[in-house]
Order: C-alpha cells, then sequence, then structure tokens
C-alpha cells in the first residue's frame, strides 16, 4: 500500500511538472509569431474581394415587390488558377422554390447577367419593361465602378489594376430549384454581356 501511494504521488508530480515544461511552448505563440507569417498579396486581395461579393450578393435577396427573379440563395467561391495565371468567380443563385413553386417561369441569359450586374455594379444593366439591354452601363462604366468597388483602399498601380481586370473571369449558374435546370454564362468580369 505504500508503494501504491508513493507511485501516485510520483505520478501526480510528473504530470504537474510536464503541464509546466510544456506551457512555456505555448506562450512563444503570439501576435508577433502570427505577424511574422508571410501572405501574398494576390491571396490578400481574392480573400478580401470574395468577402466583398459576398456582402454585396445580400442586393439579391427577396424582395417585397417582385422586379426581377428571386433568389433563397447565394454562394460565391473565388480562387486563383495558378497555371492559367487567372481569378475565377463562380456564382451560384438558386431561384426561390416557394415562388416559382407557383409561378411557371424559365431562366434567360439576361437573368444570368443582371446576377453579376447586380452583385458588381449595383445596377440591373437592362430595362425594367422591355428586358432590354441599357445603354447607362456602359463596359466604361463598368470598369469605372468596379475599380471604385473592389480596387479602392488598396495599393494597386493602375497598371496593376487593369492587369487584375483581365485576368478575372465570372461563371454564373442559375439552379431553378422545382425543375433542376441549370443556365449558366461566363466571361470576364467586364465584359458587356456574359454568354
Amino acid at each position: 500500500m505504500e508503494i501504491c501511494k508513493k507511485k501516485i504521488i510520483i505520478n501526480i508530480v510528473i504530470f504537474f511538472l510536464s503541464i509546466f515544461i510544456i506551457k512555456p511552448s505555448y506562450s512563444e505563440i503570439n501576435f508577433k509569431s502570427l505577424e511574422s507569417k508571410k501572405v501574398s498579396y494576390i491571396d490578400f486581395f481574392i480573400l478580401k474581394f470574395e468577402s466583398s461579393l459576398i456582402r454585396r450578393s445580400q442586393i439579391l435577396r427577396r424582395q417585397l415587390f417582385a422586379t426581377r427573379v428571386q433568389y433563397s440563395n447565394i454562394g460565391i467561391q473565388v480562387n486563383l488558377d495558378e497555371k492559367k495565371e487567372e481569378i475565377i468567380i463562380k456564382i451560384y443563385a438558386i431561384m426561390d422554390k416557394a415562388r416559382y413553386k407557383k409561378k411557371k417561369y424559365n431562366q434567360k441569359l439576361s437573368d444570368c447577367n443582371q446576377v453579376r450586374n447586380l452583385i458588381f455594379y449595383n445596377k440591373h444593366g437592362y430595362k425594367f419593361f422591355s428586358q432590354k439591354r441599357d445603354p447607362s452601363l456602359s463596359k466604361g462604366t463598368m470598369v469605372d465602378i468596379f475599380k471604385n468597388n473592389f480596387f479602392d483602399n488598396l495599393s494597386l498601380s493602375d497598371k496593376e489594376q487593369e492587369f487584375l481586370l483581365n485576368k478575372m473571369f465570372v461563371n454564373v449558374t442559375i439552379l431553378h430549384s422545382v425543375t433542376g435546370k441549370e443556365l449558366t454564362c461566363s466571361g470576364k468580369a467586364n465584359d458587356y454581356e456574359l454568354n
């Protein structure tokens, strides 16, 4: 019995000593050690860009009085394709099931472009009644709005901004939640119309 008590006491002492010996290695992790980690500027930009797009996609939430297709979910993913040296922006929009169970509607290319336009430029880009392309959202206007929305407060030269714009490609997929049909359009981020 005496030997058992000694073993228990020795185990307890070893346990507490191991905690005090291991603990200093955890305390070495601090803000200074995290600050020294390197992050590439492109990784920083993509993270900031993706979070901006996710925040801006809230414009597509359901409207009280519907003036466009209603969506229940929007998913956004931004990745760097290192082989092609391109930034790929994938946008997934799921049409509102409750609304389109009652109302028959098939997706159109203009819907696909409107998703991109509303998220990137906060504009429909199409006339309300005719659904024809609105010339007020021209390619030049799109570039200016894009730069103001996504390159503002970043230390990028005009040349770097142009380079990034030319390397950004968008893929918008609209999923009909009732029929299961998909409509996809793609192109450069600032193309007048995605195809």
